[in-house]
């Protein structure tokens, strides 16, 4: 859970603590984070394929990073919004 604890703090730097503490404590944070972590590498992946489909994948992932970064914005805001879902 590393990796994806760093690249969300390096997104979100200035919630850094809140993170550790979510990661530590919310299942369901958790696996938003491991959604956005292969997203996150989909997208690379994608960005760099020479796929008559690339640009159009890579599109998509983009997308779904956009959505999952405000999931995660959402839970990072307090516990009553992650309550309230």
């Amino acid at each position: 859970m590393g990796d994806i604890t760093h690249q969300i703090q390096a997104r979100f730097p200035d919630k850094k603590e809140a993170i550790a503490d979510l990661m530590a404590e919310d299942a369901d944070f958790c696996v938003v984070c491991q959604d956005y972590g292969a997203c996150i590498d989909a997208y690379r992946y994608w960005s760099r394929a020479r796929d008559p489909e690339a640009g159009t994948r890579a599109s998509e992932y983009r997308d779904l990073i956009q959505a999952l970064e405000g999931e995660i914005e959402e839970a990072l805001s307090g516990p009553q919004n992650r309550q309230s879902k």
